[in-house]
């Protein structure tokens, strides 16, 4: 069992580290927060220039750095993801873009990009150079399976299979870990790690004519480089590794447990060191393998994934939350912050009394803000430095409240701005809710008037509580009224839904069906249940009824997410990070997804408005996103083939009241043929329900499926119809 800590931290990493898409986008009206996208930047490498140079997962740009901080950045046209970098054999900077399935190279004057596309379903990482004059690079598959690749400097590639399978493909998983890393080996061969869903401790040995070995570890490889002993040097979840070119390992631990990241590098004296979740740095002399750790530099770095020996006899990292790049000297003082550009970074939000959108903003904007249902922007900083805001609900005296949990305090906004902080004593994280006794609930991570988790409850004048859950330990991470007016709760470190009584009393706990399923968001359903979020492998929607029994769905997200909510369409919505969509089920279990226009967005949270339409905080895309609840089911109907048939083939339901038939498109597939498409005819009242008919002549006698893409013009939304089954005799 991992501890609360290394959880909540890996769980941060997953939150807002990794959000990309793998499908074409179009289906949202987004509105930007100013100042919109965040940079992130992740992978670094020294140029041929002897600059450095970057890629930008968020910001979709290739930085270039020079030892005296001046920043100038390339935009890759139509980026998605980028990730790894390295510097080519022939004196371009090669990269990654892990969701397009492309690797490109820019000149060191920013020009001259080109990219090369790999097969559907390929999604290349850590890249390096090697020694045979070409590029290397691990490449994740959508099944699982993953191959390493090699690119020559005129675009040709070869794969070669590693034999392996690390489960369902993960863009980010819960434990934060799960980019592949190769580098080139001392031996003349590559070596490289796989984190992807934590299920192996290996490292991986490929020669350059393609074979490949494996060596078993002690613990997860995350980061792996060259050092200058002849040895391969690892980070691990707990340790700094060295393994021989006969893959013997030797660890060192780290003083804190889980506390490994990925970034590692030979330092310009002669040491390894290497980054760790803690926004800190430790060093290890490759002699003697003792191992130094310095403090972290939170708030002013957080995260860094990547860092390299400058030039300049200093150290360079990438601070990807704060989005920002370091300087630090091989004392360990740092003496260079350089900003890229920082942006809004939405991450929850709710609908407001006045009728309008409020979300609370961190890394590193920390502000609360709110939006019009038009789209106008009014934002308020904190007044609590680095208090990462999170869970926010409308109160019933009219103002929000939100949890800060660095700053570890329950703070309310009114409509006007104003803004009041009442210490939490302990930690809070996540969500937050009305409760039907009239005060706002919240989960506690750890409180201190108990020493264990808890379940909070504040009344609007600020008075704080803390009522123990049934385990001291259970980690509570979001909470929802349910329909027999208890607070019901997710126990991340359990994977059990928790009840208490509004008397502060625990009641019960009831484990999912899937364990461990980092359980997290859950809201209260339209029919009478609870609803939440398990971030599996691949993901599930999990219903619970008020006597607790659990029914799962599975539904893909591939991200630890934190929005869920009923929608006015009678379905159940919730954010994804990946794909990159917002998903719908049905409270019988079907479900759909709805693409999200912006690339890359990281949906984080959901809320529904006062406009009765479903508002998703894009974190990365620095922007709410806007779109109807709607849902479509497939007609049965019964046709005669070689005569035309004309008829109702679907039904659409629309939660907006103001919803009129000419604001939607539709489109039948018929279900006989890849292009037995046709235009709809849509028809319905204002507001719906909707129907969509049309005509068509089937050739042959069978029974198909056929379907409906139903497009919203009003919202830019795009949604499928469950098939429907025709019987043509």
């Amino acid at each position: 069992m991992r501890s609360a800590a290394s959880i909540l931290v890996n769980i941060l990493i997953s939150l807002v580290g990794w959000a990309i898409l793998s499908q074409v986008a179009a289906g949202s009206t987004d509105y930007t927060i100013p100042p919109g996208r965040a940079s992130w930047p992740y992978g670094m490498v020294v140029g041929p220039d002897k600059n450095l140079w970057f890629v930008e997962l968020g910001g979709q740009k290739v930085g270039r750095i020079t030892m005296a901080g001046v920043i100038t950045e390339f935009p890759v046209p139509n980026a998605q993801a980028l990730f790894g970098i390295a510097s080519g054999p022939d004196g371009n900077l090669w990269f990654t873009d892990t969701m397009a399935g492309k690797i490109g190279h820019i000149s060191t004057s920013g020009t001259g990009i080109v990219q090369h596309s790999l097969p559907a379903g390929a999604f290349p990482q850590g890249i390096t150079a090697g020694p045979d004059g070409n590029l290397w690079f691990v490449e994740q598959k959508q099944t699982g399976d993953y191959e390493i690749g090699k690119i020559t400097t005129a675009g040709k590639v070869t794969s070669y299979s590693t034999k392996e399978n690390l489960g369902t493909f993960q863009v980010y998983s819960p434990t934060g870990f799960n980019f592949g890393q190769i580098t080139a080996g001392p031996d003349g061969n590559f070596w490289f790690v796989n984190p992807q869903n934590s299920l192996e401790h290996q490292v991986g040995r490929i020669t350059t004519s393609g074979v490949i070995t494996f060596f078993p570890l002690g613990d997860l490889p995350l980061g792996i480089t060259s050092g200058p002993d002849g040895n391969l040097w690892l980070t691990e979840l707990s340790h700094v590794a060295k393994v021989t070119t006969a893959g013997a390992e030797t660890e060192y631990a780290l003083k804190t447990a889980d506390t490994g990241y990925t970034g590692i590098v030979t330092g310009p004296d002669g040491n390894i060191w290497f980054s760790e979740t803690t926004t800190g740095f430790g060093m290890v002399v490759p002699s003697t393998g003792v191992v130094t750790e310095y403090a972290a530099l939170f708030p002013s770095f957080e995260f860094a994934p990547s860092i390299v020996s400058g030039p300049d006899g200093n150290l360079w990292f990438t601070g990807s939350f704060g989005d920002n790049i370091g300087r630090m000297t091989t004392a360990a003082s740092v003496t260079g912050d350089f900003a890229l550009s920082t942006g809004a970074v939405s991450g929850f939000d709710t609908a407001g009394p006045d009728g309008n959108l409020w979300f609370t903003m961190s890394y590193p904007a920390n502000g609360v803000g709110y939006m019009t249902p038009e789209g106008a922007v009014t934002t308020f900083p904190l007044l609590t430095a680095d208090a990462q805001p999170t869970g926010i609900t409308a109160g019933p005296d009219g103002n929000l409240w939100f949890l800060e949990t660095n700053a570890r305090k329950i703070a309310k906004v009114t409509t006007s701005g104003a803004i009041t902080e009442y210490p939490a004593k302990g930690y809070v994280w996540f969500g937050i809710v009305t409760g039907p006794d009239g005060n706002l609930w919240f989960p506690y991570i750890y409180a201190q008037s108990c020493a264990c988790s808890a379940i909070g409850r504040i009344t609007t004048s600020g008075t704080i509580s803390a009522f123990p859950t049934t385990t001291p330990s259970s980690t509570p991470m979001d909470v929802a009224v349910g329909s027999d007016g208890n607070i019901w709760f997710t126990e991340n470190a359990l994977s059990k839904i928790g009840k208490m009584s509004t008397a502060g009393v625990a009641l019960a706990e009831y484990p999912t069906k899937t364990n461990p399923s980092n359980v997290s968001a859950i809201t209260s359903g339209p029919d009478g249940n609870l609803w939440f979020l398990e971030n599996t492998a691949y993901g599930a929607v999990g219903r619970i009824t008020t006597s607790g029994v659990v029914t799962e769905y599975k539904a893909q997200m591939q991200n630890f997410q934190n929005g869920i909510v009923a929608g006015s369409d009678g379905a159940i919505w919730y954010a994804q990070g990946y794909p990159n969509a917002v998903g719908r089920v049905t409270t019988k279990g079907v479900v759909s997804t709805v693409p999200l226009t912006t690339l890359n967005a990281l949906g984080n949270a959901i809320t529904a408005g006062s406009d009765h339409k479903i508002w998703v905080a894009e974190g990365l895309a620095g922007a709410l996103g806007r779109l109807s609840a709607i849902g479509g089911t497939g007609d049965t109907f019964t046709a005669t083939h070689g005569v035309q048939f004309s008829g109702n083939v679907a039904k659409f339901v629309d939660g907006t009241p103001t919803a009129t038939a000419p604001n939607f498109t539709a489109t039948i597939n018929w279900g006989d043929g890849a292009t037995s498409t046709s235009t709809g005819t849509i028809t319905g009242n204002t507001g719906g329900p909707f129907t969509v008919s049309g005509s068509h002549i089937y050739s042959t006698a069978g029974t198909y499926h056929p379907y409906v893409t139903f497009h919203d013009t009003v919202d830019n939304s795009t949604y499928t119809s469950t098939k429907g089954k025709a019987t043509v005799d």
